[in-house]
């Protein structure tokens, strides 16, 4: 997923690998790259985080730096993200290193997060100096967090790729981890009871412990035949557009190496009587069917990511009336922006409420509040509108007699005017204020 959000196509798409690896055809091969996923996921981190998100965390103004859009990006192209918090501040976490333990029977309920880190280092032994390889664990379970290091080996087995680790070993040993303060068994211990990972998932269903990339395999094969199409257009003008000179017999020389006449472009050209003119054949590749296939390919992504025309650049596209018509045209874009709005406004408080703990004052998980901006230009117009409707409201409540209240209020309720009460539908509050004083309630 990360080489596909990359535009490393070319190392991923089997049919392409082949296409490109075509020896005899490598003087027409054109490498085409469409960063659609790229497109798509950039296009919804930009509607979600585009203007910076207003954070309200009681009375402390001096709040980390989050790395909401990298988390964000995450969630798209891998379906998690994972922030983290620590003494340092708060970071984005790369899922591609990470294992989930889940709980039995919840398997949605993370029990630990383990994090794992390669490195090599070079090593004298004997006089000559070789290259040695570790592996670190990170281990984050509610309330504590464990640190071990081991030494990655060859192992007993037939094959060359079989490995065996050796330790734990002492972290002391090694400079960039000797200032951890840990136990005798790796453990630390932060004054948080709760895990320091906070994870945002994307779209799951019953059967999955993480979300679902967006990345999905019909995303996948369509770009990678749309790929295809471009470049086999490519090498399709780039054979039929070249010129093929077409000249008498008399401007041919005998070459004995191919046995055979040829011509050599330019040399003089003597004609004989008769002979035809020199000129330049040009082939006409009919399209026409590829570029079809194009386009219907091309709606058909574009209806899978979700991604409005709006949002693209190019004749035709990228144009709106107003606010509203953009607002519009964005529909199906922003449907999907939406669900990881909530779930920012989720993830946001959770992860400065545990920062704030490691950072005190601690601030209360209720008193956090994220207010996320869509991005979308405002419409004078259709604001003037909405006030005339919700001011048209307001007389008609002071106004109605018995019979008209309850629907009055509907239509308070509707031009957003009036609330529901707590813990209670529409339906259900009108019922609840008709039994009131309407004079109070306004």
């Amino acid at each position: 997923m990360r080489q596909i959000y990359n535009g490393l196509h070319e190392k991923v798409f089997p049919r392409y690998i082949a296409y490109l690896a075509d020896q005899s055809k490598d003087w027409m091969t054109q490498k085409i790259i469409l960063d659609w996923p790229e497109l798509a996921t950039d296009s919804y981190t930009n509607l979600l985080l585009g203007e910076e998100p207003e954070i309200v965390a009681g009375n402390r103004d001096d709040l980390p730096t989050l790395p909401t859009d990298q988390v964000f990006i995450d969630v798209s192209r891998y379906g998690i993200g994972l922030f983290e918090v620590s003494d340092a501040g708060i970071q984005a976490l790369n899922p591609e290193n990470c294992y989930i333990v889940v709980t039995p029977g919840n398997i949605q309920l993370p029990q630990a997060f383990v994090f794992f880190h390669i490195w090599k280092e070079k090593e004298s032994q004997s006089g000559k100096e070789k290259e040695i390889e570790y592996i670190k664990f990170t281990v984050h379970q509610p309330g504590k967090i464990r640190h071990l290091i081991f030494l990655i080996s060859p192992g007993a087995g037939l094959t060359k790729s079989e490995k065996k680790l050796s330790g734990p070993l002492p972290l002391g040993d090694f400079p960039a981890y000797a200032d951890l303060e840990v136990d005798a068994e790796g453990y630390q211990y932060p004054p948080v009871e709760d895990m320091l990972v906070v994870a945002v998932n994307n779209k799951l269903s019953s059967e999955r412990y993480y979300g679902r990339s967006d990345y999905k395999p019909s995303i996948i094969s369509l770009i990678e035949s749309l790929e295809l199409l471009f470049a086999q257009r490519a090498e399709v003008l780039a054979k039929f557009t070249s010129p093929t000179p077409v000249v008498p017999e008399s401007a041919t020389v005998f070459d004995h190496s191919k046995k055979e006449w040829v011509y050599k472009p330019g040399q003089a050209i003597i004609t004989k009587p008769g002979d035809p003119s020199p000129s330049l054949m040009v082939w006409q590749a009919e399209l026409g069917a590829v570029d079809r296939a194009i386009e219907q390919s091309m709606d058909q992504l574009l209806q899978m990511l979700q991604l409005s025309r709006v949002l693209l650049a190019g004749q035709g596209q990228g144009t709106a009336e107003s606010g509203t018509a953009l607002r519009i045209r964005l529909i199906p874009t922003l449907s999907k922006v939406s669900k990881y709005a909530r779930a920012a406004e989720k993830a946001i408080p959770k992860v400065l409420n545990l920062w704030s703990q490691l950072h005190g004052p601690e601030i209360p998980l209720e008193k956090i509040t994220v207010n996320l901006q869509d991005g979308i230009p405002d419409d004078p117009m259709v604001e003037a509108n909405v006030n005339n409707i919700r001011a048209t409201a307001l007389a008609t409540l002071k106004t109605v007699g018995i019979i008209g209240r309850k629907g009055a209020l509907q239509m308070a309720f509707d031009s957003g005017l009036l609330k529901p009460l707590p813990g209670l539908d529409v339906e259900q509050s009108i019922d609840q204020l008709l039994s009131e004083s309407l004079d109070e309630l306004i």
